[in-house]
Parts: structure tokens; C-alpha cells; sequence
């Protein structure tokens, strides 16, 4: 699978690929990163920097994209069966997960998860 990737979202994903892998995360209490899902009906997601060397079991999928790969929980793959791209909303400068169907997600969070990693050692 693939996800592709404005060329605005790419610079602002860079200086977060050093020593890291990126999670494309679905925010719903599942896997060794969520603390708590979100309690709503709008799907949350959030592009999570992790260590390089983190254990990924909560996370076998990666999509490919033009950073490098993006990793996922497997039983959301069915968010990226059509032709996904991240954008930035310029005026306000967040992600905006988009299929062919539409807008998936309208605000996806970065969340830079390593310090809090180092931390937890």
C-alpha cells in the first residue's frame, strides 16, 4: 500500500525522520502507544515519532510513501484502500488525511513520542 504526500507535508514530516520511525495512528485505545481512544464519532488519527528501535507489534502495516514508510495498525488499512494523501491546510498548518472518497481526517496531530520514550526507560 501506498500513501502519497504533498510536497509542504514531506517538509514538515522531515526533521521528525532522524533516528525515528513514523506511526500513522489511529486513535482508538489500541496498542502500546495510546493511552485512552478517542470517545466521539470522528476518526482520529495522528502521525506518532517513535525511536527507531521501538517494538511495532501493535503496528505490522507500513504504507510507503515518499518520506519512507509509515507504519499502521493493520485492521485500519481499509482507510487507505483509496488512493490516501496526507496534506497541509495552509491557514492553519495541520495534516489533512484525504481519500478518493473525501476528508478522512481534518486535523491529524504530530506527536513527537521519543522523549517521552527515554523517559519510560
Amino acid at each position: 500500500m501506498e500513501i502519497k504526500m504533498s510536497s509542504e507535508v514531506e517538509k514538515k514530516l522531515a526533521p521528525y525522520q532522524q533516528d525515528a520511525k513514523l506511526l500513522l495512528d489511529l486513535d482508538d485505545g489500541v496498542g502500546s502507544f495510546s493511552k485512552f481512544g478517542v470517545c466521539s464519532l470522528d476518526t482520529s488519527f495522528r502521525v506518532l515519532v517513535v525511536a527507531k528501535d521501538s517494538d511495532l507489534k501493535d503496528y505490522p502495516t507500513a504504507l510507503s510513501s515518499p518520506i519512507g514508510d509509515l507504519y499502521i495498525k493493520d485492521y485500519t488499512s481499509n482507510y487507505f484502500a483509496e488512493e490516501p494523501v496526507l496534506e497541509l491546510n495552509p491557514r492553519f498548518q495541520n495534516l489533512v488525511l484525504k481519500t478518493a472518497s473525501g476528508t478522512v481526517d481534518g486535523n491529524v496531530e504530530i506527536i513527537d513520542m521519543r522523549a517521552l520514550q527515554s523517559l519510560q526507560q
